[in-house]
């Protein structure tokens, strides 16, 4: 009778360590699966606006084709500054008064200022006809206009709408600083992010629309004023 007992026990010792192995599979592949469900990450850029071609510093849409250097000058756009709440890779949002929201799934491609800075020299270049030499070597001959550009609010409320505040200053290298002046602007997003960044990519145009006025009429040799 004795091998009979110890067979017994021995099995009986074997089932918690079986049990054990199982609970383990499950507990892994919960985990797994809980994993494979994260919703994916969305990026987006500001970056890319629809003028394709230099148009008038007023505002109007040029002729979509192949943008070519024009301008008897080149800008300079320097990083464009953030306010520290928004600068970072996610989305934030936000509707009542103090209180917002980080979309760990909604992100910028780059950095914030970075997206600015790009959106910002592309729409000017494409309004002026210019090139943005900044950062690069250029012929002294060359006259350069520099616009360096301090974002005070950047506001993202989807299904509302999209703000920006911005102060911008042009000048002359070599020469004193031509203007100095604040923009102000609105976009409704009555839809969801994709609306939002829509919004925020025709307010950069709003801004770059103002500050190639400035320069344009800089050029033209008249004095610019804040539009």
């Amino acid at each position: 009778m004795t091998p009979f007992v110890t067979s017994r026990r021995s099995h009986a010792g074997r089932m918690p360590s079986t049990l054990v192995r199982a609970a383990a599979a499950a507990a892994l592949t919960i985990m797994l699966a809980a994993c494979g469900s994260s919703p994916p990450t969305h990026f987006y850029t500001l970056s890319g606006a629809a003028r394709t071609s230099p148009g008038p510093a007023d505002g109007t849409t040029g002729v979509a084709g192949p943008v070519m250097p024009a301008a008897p000058y080149a800008v300079e756009v320097g990083p464009v500054a953030v306010p520290e709440q928004v600068d970072r890779p996610q989305f934030v949002t936000g509707h009542a008064p103090g209180q917002v929201n980080i979309l760990e799934e909604t992100r910028w491609a780059a950095p914030l200022k970075n997206e600015l800075t790009s959106a910002l020299s592309g729409a000017l270049t494409q309004r002026l006809g210019a090139i943005d030499v900044w950062g690069l070597p250029r012929a002294d001959a060359l006259p350069v206009y520099r616009v360096s550009t301090s974002v005070q609010r950047f506001d993202s409320a989807p299904g509302e709408q999209a703000g920006l505040a911005a102060v911008w200053t042009v000048r002359r290298v070599p020469g004193d600083v031509l203007l100095t002046c604040r923009f102000t602007g609105a976009e409704a997003a009555p839809g969801g992010i994709d609306a939002l960044v829509a919004a925020h990519r025709r307010l950069v145009d709003r801004l770059a629309a103002v500050v190639a006025t400035a320069i344009s009429t800089s050029a033209q040799g008249q004095t610019p004023r804040c539009g």
